[in-house]
């Protein structure tokens, strides 16, 4: 192991990493960090979802002159004879982000702890979703040899902080689907007693309530529509949702805003708030209402709590038309990959592609062969181009 590796610590034990939490939180808020990089939301992962799942802790710190400059929590579990690391989350669509100081040596510090979860961690596969494209983390990892799975989604971000006027602000919006900022919530108004509110973090029975809400309306969305995470059935993730909202000791790391109509709800969010940035993490509103846009009436209060606040949002990944409206167009990328990290790791994962390839070509076979007997196609329905293609779970635990 060389000097500079052994800069890099990790943690791997749950009694010091909760020991890391005054100098994190300082780390934090000089470094200007987001909603997913507090100590608190890590700890709530930590917690509620990733230690209930078997995950074991690897958490990379520096420090320099004794002051912490850098954090990277990450988590190891096994899938049958290989160990994956990713990053310690609720596991539902987050960001993979360093939290680091803001100096010089910032790259080189990303840089080395990159390289200490490739030597150190060992693991056989690495997965980070969500690593914002031309990030310092997207560089090092990017240009990795064993890039087995990569995929581009794109995301949007509103810059708020340095508006001054909301009224002038939405003058520069212009229209979406023909309405105007606030179109949409008198129209609504007319069909009933009409509030949209923040709840009470110290409200518990209420937010635990409107979580069941919102995770049961995107449950059903998410079977409409055919898009279905794991996570939309976890007890964990919905664990970790309350628990961010009404915090035992300390403040809330999220808010929850509620659409009501005579009394019952029709549209809610729960976003996360950091330093300067708002983040949107989970939406959902009654499809019976859906003509009246309930959930972009809740995201229009988000915009505006975040702007009285003096804070950004970022809307998370996807190309949802909203996110363009609000963020006037500021799209920015998000990488995500599977890189495998050992000679072992890259057995597997060629093997499950040879398998799948010789699977592909039985199929093909297959049809040519019923091809011949009653003149159908010589491609299956399910790739009508005859394309071929690699389909693998960004997931596969």
């Amino acid at each position: 192991m060389s000097q500079a590796d052994c800069q890099f610590e990790i943690v791997s034990d749950e009694d010091s990493f909760q020991a890391l939490q005054h100098e994190w939180d300082d780390l934090w808020s000089s470094a200007h960090g987001q909603y997913g990089q507090s100590f608190s939301v890590c700890w709530l992962a930590w917690q509620h979802v990733a230690k209930p799942r078997g995950r074991r802790l690897s958490c990379i710190v520096h420090r320099e002159n004794g002051q912490l400059v850098m954090v990277w929590p990450l988590v190891t579990y096994r899938r049958l004879l290989w160990t994956y690391l990713c990053p310690l989350s609720p596991e539902a669509g987050d960001y993979t982000r360093v939290l680091v100081a803001d100096s010089p040596a910032a790259p080189a510090l990303i840089a080395g702890a990159w390289q200490t979860a490739v030597k150190r961690c060992g693991a056989d596969f690495i997965k980070l979703p969500y690593v914002d494209e031309g990030s310092e983390l997207h560089a090092v990892a990017s240009r990795e040899r064993h890039v087995m799975i990569a995929a581009r989604t794109v995301a949007a971000f509103a810059k708020l902080r340095d508006e001054t006027e909301w009224d002038t602000f939405c003058k520069t919006l212009g229209t979406m689907s023909g309405k105007k900022p606030g179109a949409l919530e008198r129209r609504l108004s007319k069909e009933g007693q009409l509030t949209v509110r923040l709840t009470d973090p110290g409200n518990a029975p209420e937010n635990a309530a409107l979580v069941e809400w919102i995770l049961a309306r995107k449950r059903a969305w998410g079977d409409r529509v055919g898009k279905r995470g794991e996570w939309l059935d976890s007890s964990h993730y919905r664990d970790f949702l309350v628990n961010l909202l009404c915090p035992a000791n300390g403040r809330a790391m999220a808010r929850l805003f509620v659409v009501t109509l005579d009394g019952a709800p029709v549209a809610a969010t729960v976003v996360g708030v950091g330093t300067t940035c708002v983040d949107g993490l989970i939406a959902s509103f009654d499809a019976r209402f859906a003509r009246f846009g309930p959930g972009s009436i809740v995201v229009e209060h988000v915009i505006k709590w975040a702007f009285d606040q003096r804070l950004n949002v970022d809307f998370g990944v996807g190309a949802e038309r909203f996110k363009a409206y609000w963020s006037r167009n500021n799209i920015t990328g998000a990488w995500s990959g599977q890189i495998a990290n050992s000679r072992w790791g890259v057995l597997a994962f060629r093997s499950k592609k040879t398998v799948r390839a010789i699977a592909r070509w039985v199929a093909r076979l297959r049809g040519l062969l019923a091809g011949r007997r009653d003149g159908a196609s010589t491609f299956a329905a399910s790739d009508p181009s005859g394309k071929r293609s690699l389909d693998l779970p960004m997931n596969p635990s």
